[in-house]
């Protein structure tokens, strides 16, 4: 005899969920005498009995609760597959909130954006940019770039880009006040701090098994990378900046690396977005465009010393 499994699976949970077989029969658009086929067939195939039955009620035999558990999680890996699919087979379109910060955003994102809308017409993409760690399901964000050494639990990530914390000057400063050789001289300098971090005034550096936590002042902060590179430029003092924010500075000396001996914090450009075992087509081919265009060694690792 010849069963589906899957619709007997999903007639004999709707029983179970509405405690008879007429509810459930209406629940599926079937007669009650096919309700009652479909779990009997099932209960033949299996060799056990699932449901005790009698003229007032319906209760689950012991195979029968261990069975409907099971039958749940199989349908469910059902549902999903068929979802999963039928995502993967329509288009991008709607409306993309993105979010992500002032100082990658506006140097990295914008030009990405532009092409990726040309080739997904269906998208429009909405951005804000903001040094601010948003909530992305309460303030509504489909995605958001971070950068970040870790993304905290309850957000999907996928790496987009290695970046490294680069400690510069510019020449005329260390011409002044003298090259930085350990990190401890970072004491006798003005530093430019960014004020969007836990501590600003604490640069970690390491080196073979050596770790040095440093506490540095100076005359200028604040919650814009791109001030604080341009004060170096202008000689104001030394900062440190993760390369996407500097690299042209670097590459046309007007700012040079020091310390370069010494490592810094590990970072990496993240798109994270909320947790969705499947997220919509927009998401999908955003991120996916993304990882394409930054991943394979970014523009901005240029070697300086």
């Amino acid at each position: 005899m010849s069963i589906d499994i899957v619709v007997s699976m999903r007639v004999f949970t709707a029983v179970v969920d509405a405690g008879s077989f007429v509810g459930a029969a209406d629940k599926l658009g079937l007669s009650r005498g096919m309700a009652t086929r479909y779990v009997a067939r099932l209960e033949e195939h299996l060799g056990v009995r699932l449901l005790q039955r009698t003229t007032r009620k319906l209760s689950l035999t012991e195979a029968g609760i261990e069975y409907n558990e099971r039958a749940i999680e199989v349908l469910t890996m059902i549902s999903d597959a068929e979802s999963s699919a039928a995502q993967e087979a329509s288009a991008p379109r709607g409306i993309l909130r993105v979010s992500s910060s002032n100082a990658f955003g506006a140097g990295h994102l914008g030009l990405a954006i532009a092409e990726y809308l040309q080739q997904y017409p269906g998208v429009q993409v909405d951005v804000t940019l903001n040094d601010r760690l948003v909530d992305l399901v309460e303030e509504g964000f489909d995605v958001a770039i971070r950068v970040a050494s870790k993304i905290d639990p309850g957000l999907v990530s996928r790496k987009l880009a290695h970046t490294r914390l680069v400690v510069c000057a510019s020449p005329g400063y260390l011409e002044k006040h003298g090259v930085p050789i350990v990190p401890e001289d970072l004491a006798k300098h003005q530093c430019l701090t960014y004020a969007y971090v836990s501590a600003p005034n604490e640069w970690r550096f390491r080196r073979e098994d050596v770790e040095q936590k440093i506490l540095v002042s100076g005359i200028l902060w604040g919650n814009s990378g791109d001030i604080l590179r341009d004060a170096a430029v202008e000689g104001l003092g030394i900062t440190l900046q993760p390369d996407f924010m500097i690299y042209e500075a670097l590459r046309e000396r007007k700012l040079v690396r020091v310390l370069s001996d010494w490592e810094t914090d590990d970072l990496a450009v993240f798109a994270v977005y909320p947790n969705r075992k499947f997220p919509p087509p927009k998401v999908r081919s955003f991120i996916d465009f993304l990882v394409e265009r930054f991943s394979t060694e970014p523009y901005w690792n240029i070697k300086v010393r």
